[in-house]
Order: structure tokens, then C-alpha cells, then sequence
């Protein structure tokens, strides 16, 4: 690129040439381009970063060959559709280093047209999401290992949101419940909808007065399963307070403690 080409005509204006370089150079996602025959156009040194492959490596062979050999098919597809018009947003893939460590990427791509307004290339880029893929894993296994807690200790945990008017219960608090998640409308009806009609009107006032009062409460109530029979829970719930110190929400555990002595049982009526 010549020097008159990186240069504004107009002082104080920069050259888009130069935004773009700028641009290119300093974003933590690699930016590149292929032409209409899939051949690497530019490289930055984001992408030699991110790929781990030299820009005079890379630059004029096919994108496709960034990648495993089993999944080289796919991306030509993909770039074959961007290359007829569309663009394509977020596509997760993987792409090969040179030390044999496949890496996961997200991938956006948009067609470069010519002056006739015709596809003749494509700017793709490419985002590592490996810090996200591990996130999701160790979130899944944190999930997976409340669930079996739950489901060992029979406690069931469960989130109002007050903004929304959602309400989440986990899997062991459906279980407890008899209820399957397809059944429950998530809303804070159909969390009252199950309570014994006698006990239904004093959760609502306990639920709504830790809502005003930000204040924890401990409380216990019957419950009516789809079965027919009536359970015993024991519930504790702390309000979640937003930035702007309301409430935004509660969120709670509960026990079917049905099966307890009377000496282990908090009284039906109390709550704190």
C-alpha cells in the first residue's frame, strides 16, 4: 500500500486506510479476508497471534486448510454461502495450530463485494472462545453437582424474579413438587397454584412482606401434588437486593419434610 494511499488529503482527517489498519491491528479478535477463490487475502498480526501461523504462511492458500481435515467441508460450505450473498454471524467451529492443538472459534463473515456491487471475497472474523466453552463446562459440572446434592439431601432450591415475574425451580424442587418442568408455567401463580388453599394466602403475605422489608424469612407450608397427595415443606428465603438497594427478587431452598417427627418440625405457622 502506497504512502499517498494511507494519507488524508484534508488535514486533521484520518485516511480510512489508516482507521482500518488501526483497527485491524488492535482488536483482540482476528481480521482477515479471502478472495472469491477462498485464497487468504490479509493477515494480521492478531490473527498470527490467534492462529499461531505466520502471515507469508497463510496468504494465498485456501481459508479452509486453517482448519481439521473433518470439518473442511463445512467451512468451504459456509464461505461458499457468504461468498453468494449472505452473511453469516457466530458460526462455531475449530481451527488446527501448528502444534496439533485444535482451538474453538466463533466465526462471522460478511461478502466483500466489487465495483458491480458482486461478491468478490469475504472478511471473516474470528473470535477464540475457549475461555467460554470452559466456563460453560465448569458451570455444567457446578449445575450437575447441585443437582445431585439436592437430590441426596431431598432440598430444592427456587428463584423469583420480581422484573421479570419469573419464577425458576430446580430439578429436585419439581421432584419434590411431583410436578414436571413441562407442567410448571414458571410464573408466580403457578408457584402459589400448588400450596394447599389453606396455606396459600399466608405464603403470599410472608413472600410479599420479605419483598418490602428485605428481610430473610423461615416458613413452612403444604403442598397439593398432581397425585393427590399432600406434602409438608420447609422453606427459607433471602430477598436479592439490585444496585439501587430494592428488591429485585427472592431466592429460596426448600424441604419436603413431611416424613419428620413433630419435635423436628417448625411450627406451620411460623416465620421470621
Amino acid at each position: 500500500m502506497s504512502q499517498r494511499s494511507e494519507v488524508s488529503a484534508v488535514p486533521g482527517e484520518i485516511a480510512p486506510e489508516v482507521l482500518l489498519r488501526a483497527v485491524v491491528e488492535t482488536s483482540d479478535e482476528a481480521i482477515f479476508t479471502c478472495d472469491a477463490g477462498r485464497r487468504v487475502l490479509s493477515w494480521g498480526t492478531t490473527a498470527e497471534r490467534l492462529f499461531g501461523r505466520a502471515a507469508d504462511t497463510v496468504i494465498g492458500h485456501p481459508v479452509d486448510a486453517l482448519f481439521p481435515e473433518h470439518l473442511q467441508t463445512e467451512v468451504r460450505a459456509v464461505v461458499a454461502t457468504v461468498l453468494a450473498g449472505d452473511w453469516i454471524k457466530h458460526f462455531e467451529t475449530e481451527v488446527l495450530r501448528p502444534d496439533g492443538m485444535p482451538m474453538p472459534v466463533s466465526l462471522s463473515l460478511r461478502p466483500l463485494q466489487d465495483g458491480a456491487r458482486q461478491p468478490a471475497g469475504a472478511v471473516v472474523i474470528a473470535r477464540d472462545v475457549t475461555e467460554q466453552h470452559l466456563a460453560q463446562a465448569m458451570l455444567a459440572e457446578v449445575e450437575a453437582r447441585l443437582e445431585e446434592g439436592e437430590a441426596m439431601a431431598h432440598v430444592g432450591s427456587w428463584l423469583w424474579d420480581l422484573r421479570t415475574g419469573a419464577v425458576q425451580w430446580s430439578a429436585e424442587f419439581h421432584r419434590i413438587h411431583g410436578l414436571d418442568p413441562v407442567d410448571f408455567a414458571g410464573t408466580f401463580g403457578s408457584h402459589l397454584a400448588v400450596v394447599h388453599p389453606d396455606d396459600r394466602d399466608r405464603l403470599q403475605s410472608v413472600m410479599e412482606r420479605s419483598v418490602a422489608s428485605k428481610r430473610p424469612f423461615e416458613t413452612e407450608y403444604r403442598v397439593v401434588r398432581p397425585d393427590g397427595l399432600v406434602s409438608l415443606l420447609r422453606v427459607r428465603a433471602q430477598p436479592t437486593i439490585g444496585s439501587a438497594g430494592v428488591t429485585v427478587g427472592l431466592r429460596g431452598i426448600g424441604q419436603d419434610v413431611t416424613d419428620r417427627s413433630a419435635s423436628d418440625v417448625i411450627p406451620s405457622l411460623r416465620e421470621s
